[in-house]
């Protein structure tokens, strides 16, 4: 646990215990259904208004290298008029950030935490959200790689690449898109609860999330857009092999034809007989696998 004071109070929980929770019921008259649901992940479809604070649960996306996808990991924040409660359940990068920023940064520290918790809840919220837009990046950099070896004849190292970062768009946008119910149902209630100036700065939540998620949304076509080309490319390698097996059985066709003829009793027996036949036989079957071959050749075929 780690506090800051100034005119206003952060608090700041991670892997809450009892111990915590006991804490921060002293605080203030939090209800115990609440407090409860402290001590492990939850999941809330909006911001929960109650007589004198908010109940909030966030979730964010973090890039796992393990997995090659994103995860989602959760803040809850419980609000009130001169105190703001953060709980997680692992080290998050943004709250480090936000930290250091309130201990360096002596501007930074008065405007987030000296005038009222509306304020902290949207610099706290937004450095979040600049936490999003980072984990962007390794989405950017994996499109940019695809683009570049896409005509390179990977076709099918490139396919199983592209499955993985679809999965990675998929899960980003499974966590990030409901994000959005939340900070619109933070505008409406953070109005009421704080005054109507600070929908303006709730409304910027908004609009930030609404940026990630039309980057990512383009991420998602240009995706779609390689995967398409990448199967056609792969198609017409694969279209092409085929054509030339074709090809090269049909050039042994003649020969499969003078096998057969010596399965024949009659036509066995001639051959046999006379030898110059057989040869004639061989020398008309070569004349015409090498017209053949001289043929496919010329209409590209081979």
């Amino acid at each position: 646990m780690r506090i800051i004071k100034h005119k206003l109070t952060w608090i700041d929980v991670q892997n809450p215990t009892k111990k915590d929770i006991e804490f921060i019921r002293k605080q203030h008259r939090f209800h115990p259904i609440i407090l409860d649901e402290l001590l492990h992940t939850s999941a809330r479809s909006r911001v929960e208004p109650y007589e004198k604070y908010l109940f909030m649960t966030y979730h964010l996306p973090m890039y796992d290298k393990n997995i090659k996808s994103s995860r989602k990991a959760e803040v809850d924040f419980l609000i009130t008029k001169d105190r703001i409660i953060t709980v997680h359940y692992e080290d998050l990068e943004p709250l480090n950030n936000f930290w250091r920023h309130l201990n360096n940064d002596k501007n930074f520290k008065e405007r987030a935490l000296g005038e009222s918790t509306g304020r902290t809840a949207y610099y706290l919220i937004e450095e979040v959200l600049a936490f999003a837009q980072r984990q962007l990046r390794h989405i950017e950099e994996n499109v940019s790689e695809l683009t570049k070896e896409l005509f390179q004849n990977k076709e099918a190292q490139l396919l199983q690449r592209i499955s993985y970062l679809k999965r990675d768009i998929l899960d980003y946008s499974i966590i990030s898109d409901p994000q959005k119910i939340i900070l619109e149902s933070l505008r409406e209630v953070g109005g009421k609860f704080w005054n109507e100036e600070m929908k303006i700065y709730l409304s910027d939540l908004a609009g930030d999330h609404l940026k990630i998620m039309q980057q990512l949304q383009n991420f998602k076509e240009t995706v779609e857009a390689l995967e398409q080309t990448n199967s056609q490319l792969l198609s017409a390698k694969t279209n092409a092999v085929m054509q030339r097996f074709t090809v090269l059985a049909f050039l042994t066709f003649p020969l499969v034809l003078l096998t057969s003829l010596f399965n024949v009793g009659a036509i066995d027996k001639l051959i046999n007989s006379n030898p110059i036949i057989f040869g004639f036989s061989f020398v008309l079957v070569l004349i015409v696998t090498i017209l053949l071959l001289i043929l496919f050749r010329k209409r590209g075929w081979l």
